[in-house]
């Protein structure tokens, strides 16, 4: 027999099989000072109706604190204590029982509870927790004072509280090192984090920036921080260079890098300053012409309020100005020698290229003389070694029919017409060949002796007679010597009237324009 109690359970959760859902968010974040929507929401079943919600916050010790009680009848009742910082979101809607509290500040975080009282299925309810994110406000602390040659420095600092703790970090292009320390609150949490650098004189007006990274921000927040790294450089003093007795506006300047801004302090060694100066900044002006006793030490010290340098300048006045070199002029006269150097070196290269062309072109042309003078003696050789028998025979034979001719012709006027102008034809001939004679003789002059000994042999055939009587009368006219060259070229010639005639041949020779044969 089954137990009375299991009916009753059985009953029990049948009943809650029938009943509706309540739909609600586990839970939300809200940040501070805005305004956030919790949500209860219930889904009725058939023949079901919603006729109450309330809200309540559970406390720290456990009890619930009422917050609003939505009425379908009697509308929304708000305690006292969230007056005006509560409303309800849907009052026409029983079965929403969402609210909005404005204004969410740390204190109104917690668990929340939302109970729904329904007809007939009962009483139903939630929970949900309510997180309020606290936005950090950064903070950027500077360290103290960086200066240079000063060991591992505070550069700044970077705070940042929240809820929850945000993140710390820093972008910079100065090498250094960082520290991050958290500190936990009621409701917030605080980040802090340190940065340290050994100051040097690169660092100066560099950019130091702090990043905070946060949920509640779309995007990074960043705090920057300019460094200030106290420094001084070496001091140079300038223009003491070329002062003479009698210059005008002479100025010493000392040259001196640092920060924050420098003081700068003039002494002279073994003597004080000349009356006729001014100082003003980091420069020393004489107001009055440079005078001889002017000259001497200077010294010039600068301070930046943590370190000091100093520089001394020998100041030295020379009686007389010096000349000043003008750098332009002599540029222009070193360009204008160099140029002339270059001129003079190109017109040398063309002279030595010109000779070497003109000794390879001598040296051609007197190949191809001596090859011309070789053809000709050749040829000259061949010819005279042919036909030198038979043009003594036939030039013996031209002359005597010649001479009968010729005596014949006298008897005749215009014979005699015709031969005139015939002996004034042949008299331009002769001397034209014997011009040529001539120059064949010097040509011939260069032939060896075996050469001319042929050409001796050749004509021995001609009588003795005939060339004595040749010679005899060619010597008279001193046009010929006695040389054996002579000799032979006269063999083609006779004597008429006093004329120098040439004989006729049967090898016509064209020795002038006119067409006369030899």
């Amino acid at each position: 027999m089954v137990p009375r109690s299991w009916f009753r359970a059985l009953s029990r959760i049948r009943w809650l099989c029938l009943a509706g859902i309540v739909t609600t968010e586990k839970g939300v974040s809200a940040v501070l000072g805005l305004d956030v929507s919790l949500t209860c929401y219930y889904e009725a079943q058939e023949k079901e109706k919603v006729t109450q919600v309330i809200w309540s916050k559970k406390s720290i010790t456990g009890q619930n604190l009422q917050i609003a009680i939505l009425n379908t009848e009697f509308g929304a009742h708000v305690t006292e204590e969230y007056e005006g910082r509560v409303k309800e979101k849907s009052p026409l809607s029983p079965e929403d029982g969402t609210i909005i509290l404005k204004n969410v500040v740390q204190a109104d975080e917690g668990v929340y509870q939302c109970r729904v009282y329904t007809f007939p299925k009962g009483t139903f309810e939630t929970e949900m927790v309510l997180k309020v994110l606290v936005p950090p406000l950064p903070t950027l602390n500077p360290g103290p004072p960086l200066v240079e040659g000063v060991g591992l420095t505070l550069a700044a600092s970077c705070t940042a509280e929240g809820n929850p703790a945000p993140s710390l970090t820093w972008e910079t292009e100065v090498s250094g090192t960082n520290t991050s320390k958290t500190y936990s609150h009621t409701r917030s949490a605080s980040v802090t984090s340190e940065f340290f650098v050994v100051p040097t004189r690169s660092m100066h007006k560099k950019l130091l920036t702090c990043v905070v990274s946060h949920p509640v921000f779309q995007q990074e927040k960043r705090i920057t921080h300019v460094l200030e790294v106290e420094y001084l450089a070496d001091v140079n003093i300038q223009g003491h260079e070329h002062w003479f007795v009698g210059k005008s506006d002479a100025v010493l300047k000392c040259v001196c890098d640092g920060h924050p801004t420098l003081r700068y302090t003039w002494t002279r060694v073994n003597g004080s300053l000349p009356k006729d100066v001014r100082t003003e900044g980091n420069q020393l002006s004489f107001t009055e012409p440079i005078r001889a006793e002017d000259a001497g030490v200077y010294i010039c010290e600068a301070t930046n309020g943590h370190t000091i340098r100093r520089a001394s300048a020998t100041v030295t006045i020379t009686v007389s100005e010096p000349r000043n070199v003008d750098l332009m002029s002599v540029s222009l006269v070193s360009v204008a020698i160099v140029t002339a150097l270059l001129v003079l070196i190109l017109v040398i290269i063309v002279i030595l290229v010109n000779r070497h062309h003109k000794r390879k072109t001598k040296r051609l042309s007197e190949k191809i003389e001596e090859l011309s003078t070789l053809s000709r003696q050749t040829s000259r050789r061949r010819l005279n070694s042919n036909t030198a028998s038979t043009d003594t025979r036939m030039q013996l034979e031209e002359t005597m029919h010649l001479r009968g001719h010729h005596s014949d012709s006298l008897r005749d006027p215009s014979i005699s017409s015709m031969l005139g102008e015939e002996a004034d034809r042949r008299s331009y001939s002769t001397l034209t060949t014997v011009r040529e004679i001539e120059t064949q003789t010097e040509l011939l002059a260069t032939v060896p002796d075996e050469d001319v000994k042929e050409e001796d042999e050749g004509t021995q055939e001609e009588p003795m007679e005939e060339k004595e009587l040749e010679l005899s009368e060619l010597g008279s006219t001193g046009v010929l010597s006695t040389q054996p060259f002579i000799k032979q070229g006269m063999t083609h010639f006779y004597q008429e009237n006093g004329t120098l005639r040439a004989k006729p041949s049967t090898n016509g020779i064209y020795i002038n324009g006119r067409g006369h044969l030899v």
